[in-house]
């Protein structure tokens, strides 16, 4: 990493992403947030302790430690008048102390009855909320202590894990991000659920409100920020995509301009809220980056490390030189609707090239045309039938097997059973593609004995094809045939896939003749869509070595 070396000291420079290591700590940095001079943080750590750091200077403790925890600290708050910080644990407590003299105001809050990750003050400061691994989030009373709320009535699951809270600007509501995959919203007078936002099919680890509170702005375990509007839960705008494992812990600046993210990729990124493009260059740590926050004056950024190092970046010229590459784009973009249009207007027809601004915000999008339109339906209907199948869009995509496998796993350790069932086949699925065969048999085993399902019989035959169990595999795709509701791009799907299972088989003329009658039975019928074999070759392509002759039936097939 560029700029002042771990062994530097005096204030900090400002230069391109410079970095000083404030702090090496023997434990990991849970959590992080500044006070509002910009120069002191408080730190939540691995030892079961708090600290008050003065990051712009030595990175000396100024204040603590504060002990009063018995197990690890996962998260920490500090109260508007910063007289106050909250911090919540492992030890399913939740602890108020007295900034000043580091001491707890209130014997340890007990209600939660598992780890707490979240801690958050209302803008009044009147008000702690904590969000917990047993499902709840739980309203306290800062001053007394007592319990003014519990939200937990909305889940989906036994089990969820509430792994992020945050009050709105105005104190009315709350917002909880969870293991379910959803941000919910929360009216803080009576506890009444205002929204539930599925987020994606993988959790929620953190989610903040704009400052004006009609956004809401959610990192995940699927790598990605996502921004939504906080009044109907719309999406907005794309999602910031660059990490390469999961967001454990996004920031957003006092005016709005910019967030950042943390990850287990050991990056942190910054990202503009008006684009949702990243700006500037990565932020490389040494090790996994659990914490970040961001100064009042959005000009410093603080990280906390799995390693225990917490690190100190001066941002101010990586956000300048993006509001210029910013400025470039929109000038480029300009000229380049200026000569569409003037195009349009010597030469009469140019519908397939133009762009049209939508509601949402700038966003371009084509214009849509009949082509576009026939287009468009195709990819709904694969996308449909992605969806029957319970396949996780990861799997769908191309990519890094080792993460996307990761992914699932992590998903596998938080969910509950009813959730399991369509993880483990996609894990399944993950594995066949890795040539993993056992594994991907003992996970589709798994998913079946959770609850038989579609996905759960096919990745199961997939995996004793791969296993040279031939029957046995042609076996579980019949009784996939159960579960398929009698659906015809379904029943097509699960032929092409037996097909497919006797080509690599070595039953090479058999399968040629199936794939034949599915196409004689498709010309007096509805044909095969290319949805159909496109979802075919998600489940099986990758997975079998096929030959260019099957290859080309099959797609002969999709065009009938």
């Amino acid at each position: 990493m560029s700029g002042v070396p771990d062994t530097a000291r005096g204030t900090l420079k400002v230069q391109p992403a410079p970095t000083q290591a404030v702090r090496r700590c023997k434990n990991k940095v849970w959590a992080v947030a500044f006070f509002k001079d910009g120069r002191r943080v408080v730190t939540a750590s691995h030892d079961k302790t708090l600290r008050i750091l003065d990051v712009r200077q030595t990175g000396e403790m100024v204040g603590g430690p504060f002990k009063g925890h018995t197990d690890r600290v996962r998260s920490v708050a500090i109260s508007p008048d910063e007289k106050r910080i909250a911090s919540g644990g492992d030890d399913a407590t939740v602890i108020i102390w007295d900034t000043e003299s580091k001491q707890m105001v209130l014997n340890p809050l007990v209600k939660h009855t598992e780890k707490v990750n979240s801690v958050c003050f209302s803008p009044d400061g009147k008000r702690v909320a904590s969000g917990s691994h047993d499902s709840t989030v739980v309203v306290w009373d800062a001053e007394t202590g007592a319990v003014l709320a519990t939200l937990d009535s909305q889940h989906r699951y036994k089990t969820v894990h509430v792994w992020s809270v945050s009050f709105s600007p105005d104190g009315l509501k709350l917002a909880s991000g969870s293991s379910d995959h959803t941000i919910r919203v929360w009216r803080t007078v009576n506890a009444e659920c205002l929204l539930k936002i599925n987020a994606g099919q993988w959790s929620v680890r953190s989610v903040v409100w704009s400052p004006d509170g009609n956004q809401l702005v959610s990192g995940s375990s699927d790598n990605t920020a996502k921004f939504w509007n906080s009044s109907n839960g719309e999406k907005i705008g794309q999602p910031c995509i660059g990490h390469t494992r999961w967001i454990t812990c996004l920031a957003i600046s006092s005016d709005n301009s910019f967030i950042a993210t943390a990850s287990d990729d050991s990056t942190v990124r910054l990202w503009c809220t008006k684009t949702h493009k990243q700006i500037g260059h990565v932020l490389e740590h040494a090790k996994k980056v659990h914490s970040v926050a961001i100064s009042p004056n959005a000009e410093l950024l603080v990280s906390g490390t799995d390693g225990g190092n917490l690190q100190l970046w001066s941002v101010r010229d990586i956000l300048e030189q993006g509001k210029v590459e910013e400025s470039a784009l929109e000038d480029e973009e300009a000229q380049g609707g200026q000569l569409r249009y003037c195009s349009s207007k010597t030469q009469g027809s140019c519908d397939s090239d133009n762009e049209h601004t939508n509601d949402n915000g700038g966003h371009k999008e084509p214009s849509v045309d009949q082509d576009s339109t026939s287009d468009s339906s195709g990819s709904d209907d694969q996308d449909s039938l992605f969806d029957t199948f319970a396949i996780k869009m990861a799997v769908r995509n191309s990519g890094d097997l080792h993460i996307i496998e990761d992914l699932l796993t992590h998903e596998i350790d938080f969910d509950e059973d009813d959730n399991r069932r369509d993880t483990y086949a996609n894990r399944s699925i993950v594995r066949a593609r890795k040539s993993e065969w056992d594994d991907a048999l003992q996970d589709a085993v798994k998913s079946i004995a959770i609850q038989p399902s579609l996905l759960g019989y096919i990745s199961k035959g997939v995996a004793l094809c791969g296993n040279k169990q031939l029957w046995d595999a042609m076996e579980a795709f019949d009784f996939a045939f159960v579960y398929s509701n009698n659906d015809p791009n379904i029943i097509n799907l699960l032929l092409l896939i037996k097909a497919i299972a006797l080509f690599d088989a070595g039953r090479h003329d058999e399968a040629v003749r199936r794939v034949q009658d599915l196409t004689t039975a498709s010309q007096h019928s509805d044909p095969i869509s290319c949805s159909v074999v496109n979802v075919s070759f998600v489940l099986d392509l990758r997975v079998f070595s096929l030959s260019t002759k099957l290859v080309s039936r099959i797609y002969a097939c999709s065009l009938q």
